[in-house]
């Protein structure tokens, strides 16, 4: 932890995320103890997740310092120990006093409607009630404040717009952090649409906060965060032991080894104000880097198993990538794939609506037709989806993070046809291959970060168990249905395969396995045959310089399945042999090219166990020497084996 204030601080909260080695803190019965030079200091640790051996696997820690030096750095060391209660203190009516305000436009740019909310009453009942606590312990206790905007004439509450605030007190109240989250997320109220505001936060009637007039998207979400009270807002950066986060197995083994371009993190976060000046007029909406028409074609810098600015920040925790990885957490907010249940709070879910979908085929019941003024820059789809809030939640243990991370996994069942997906089992099979890697991953996500005590863990869990078993059936089971070779047959055209997609879903199937996902292992351990085996067979026909492959025909003339590497690489490249000077596939000297995406899946393969797969990626490193160098810029795929 380091202080960025020029003043001494006598009192330091600071929270944050940590994930956890499976086993390092039995969480049941041991508690967490905080050291900073030898000192115990105040810690308390809320939203726990569990791994599959019952040891914690994520927390969110909040800390109390003291007499922190400007500039100063500490190092907060944790320990198990013995388990103890961490009682909260807040007054019973903090000094809060927040009231929000909208004013609402019509499309001639006329004002309709005042809309306010007022939060005081509702949360002096929270407190008295301990209802809606997140975080509880005498460092910092949090709650969610949820409540609908009422028309300031009329007393009559907005159909649409509503507010959740994070409410989060330290030093006894005399601190107070709100997350302040505006939602226009409804699924089931009738019309839904865009809505045209201007947005004002004001505490004890004097303006703290105004965002100008902006149009706020149907299904989408945005916040702000402010701290309010009679002490000002702590200063301090945390940063990561981050080899014990790799090794977590939270996030994929990144090469820490890299070192990130100071002039690409410069340049980046350059053009990350360029962006946000140019799209000022969408306000919160707007996209910055991301490619809102989902569906282009290439690659780009979202694109991946995270995005080129998560793991840039994951490899140096620099300020700058730090900057731009939670903005585009912010921006996720944007994309209208958020669907928010009415009669539970919670994520639209099939366990009630089996029949429903959002995106493709027929839904039971029907969702609200969307009214004319609904028209946004996005256009979202499964295949070519981001991983943006699931890092910014492990980094910063931010409610807003994890209502992503649920809003995305859950957007993702709910957009499968109701009947391929297998109704209420949630089958994210029917996809594309690339968007079965990326369905797999949202989902393993929510499983991952939701809390044991969340109300939805054992709905995305039991969604998981669903699709493992699915991949178990097909690949293990049934495998002799399947290629010989281990590759996947393109859903649409089952004479073709997309090594290029097949290694996502290889990457995807690694972290499953890092996860401890039952049947991950065996099914990975399929698609290795393919996805490590090409890289492996220039004996026996395959040049390796053609591993790194777009689409490629696994039948022979008679639609039988190919049985080995020779008839193979006949069949797809005829002619070529496999010379010395064989120039190689995929773009090997560049960060993003197929050659790339094949590193980061023998890097994930061989982390997870899969016979062959280390030398397989030791060799494929002497192949595509100058890649290391293009990392730097562009790590994305820059994932290594776990010693």
């Amino acid at each position: 932890m380091a202080s960025t204030s020029t003043q001494a601080q006598a009192s330091l909260p600071v929270t944050f995320g940590q994930p956890f080695k499976a086993g390092d803190w039995l969480h049941t019965t041991q508690g967490l103890v905080a050291q900073v030079g030898g000192a115990t200091i105040p810690l308390q640790a809320d939203e726990i997740s569990s791994h599959r051996d019952g040891s914690a696997r994520f927390a969110v820690l909040s800390a109390q310092l003291s007499n922190v030096q400007p500039g100063e750095a500490r190092i907060i060391n944790i320990f198990p120990g013995a388990k103890v209660n961490s009682t909260p203190s807040v007054p019973a009516s903090p000094d809060w006093n927040l009231e929000l305000e909208a004013q609402v436009y019509d499309a001639n740019g006329n004002v309709t409607a005042t809309l306010v909310a007022q939060p005081q009453s509702q949360l002096v009942t929270q407190i008295a009630s301990t209802t809606g606590r997140r975080l509880a312990g005498a460092v910092a206790t949090e709650y969610t404040v949820a409540l609908p905007f009422k028309n300031k004439a009329t007393g009559t509450p907005h159909p649409h717009l509503s507010a959740r605030l994070h409410t989060r007190l330290t030093d006894g109240g005399q601190r107070i952090r709100t997350d302040v989250v505006m939602e226009n997320t409804r699924t089931w109220t009738a019309s839904p649409g865009n809505i045209t505001y201007s947005f004002a936060v004001k505490r004890n009637g004097s303006t703290i906060y105004t965002q100008p007039k902006f149009t706020h998207y149907h299904h989408a979400r945005w916040h702000k965060v402010l701290w309010t009270g009679a002490l000002a807002e702590p200063q301090a950066r945390v940063r990561h032991n981050m080899p014990y986060f790799m090794a977590s197995k939270a996030v994929w083994n990144y090469d820490l080894n890299l070192k990130i371009s100071d002039t690409e993190l410069s340049n980046s976060l350059a053009y990350l104000k360029t962006k946000q000046q140019e799209q000022a007029a969408l306000g919160p909406m707007a996209n910055l880097f991301l490619t809102p028409y989902f569906p282009t074609t290439g690659g780009r810098s979202e694109i991946g198993p995270f995005p080129k600015w998560t793991a840039s920040y994951l490899i140096s925790q620099d300020d700058r990538a730090l900057q731009i990885m939670l903005a585009h957490g912010d921006a996720a907010g944007a994309v209208p794939v958020h669907y928010r249940d009415e009669s539970t709070g919670q994520v639209l879910d099939l366990d009630r609506y089996p029949k429903v979908t959002v995106l493709v085929g027929t839904s039971e019941p029907s969702l609200p037709n969307l009214t004319p003024n609904s028209t946004t820059i996005w256009t979202p789809d499964t295949a070519h989806q981001p991983s943006l809030a699931f890092v910014p939640y492990l980094i910063t243990g931010d409610a807003f993070y994890q209502d992503e991370v649920t809003f995305w996994a859950g957007w993702n069942l709910a957009a499968m046809d109701p009947q391929y997906r297998g109704y209420g089992t949630g089958l994210l099979t029917q996809d594309q291959i690339r968007g079965q890697a990326w369905n797999m991953r949202a989902l393993s996500e929510a499983v991952r970060i939701t809390p044991d005590s969340h109300v939805l863990k054992g709905y995305f869990k039991t969604r998981m168990t669903n699709n493992m078993n699915w991949y178990k059936q097909r690949f293990v089971e049934n495998a002799s249905s399947e290629s010989p070779l281990g590759a996947v047959q393109k859903p649409d055209e089952n004479h073709l395969t997309a090594p290029w997609q097949d290694d996502f879903l290889g990457v995807t199937f690694g972290q499953l396995v890092d996860d401890g996902e039952p049947h991950a292992l065996p099914v990975l351990n399929f698609f290795s045959k393919f996805n490590v085996g090409r890289f492996l067979n220039e004996g026996n026909g395959f040049c390796i310089a053609k591993a790194p492959g777009y689409y490629w025909n696994i039948r022979d003339a008679n639609g039988v399945f190919i049985k080995n590497w020779d008839s193979l690489f006949t069949k797809n490249f005829p002619g070529t042999s496999c010379t010395a000077d064989l120039p190689i596939d995929g773009y090997p000297e560049a960060p993003d090219g197929s050659a790339a995406f094949a590193r980061a899946m023998l890097g994930s393969a061989a982390s997870a166990g899969i016979p062959n797969a280390a030398s397989a990626y030791n060799l494929w490193v002497s192949k595509t020497p100058r890649m290391d160098a293009a990392f730097t810029a562009d790590p994305t795929w820059a994932i290594t084996p776990r010693i």
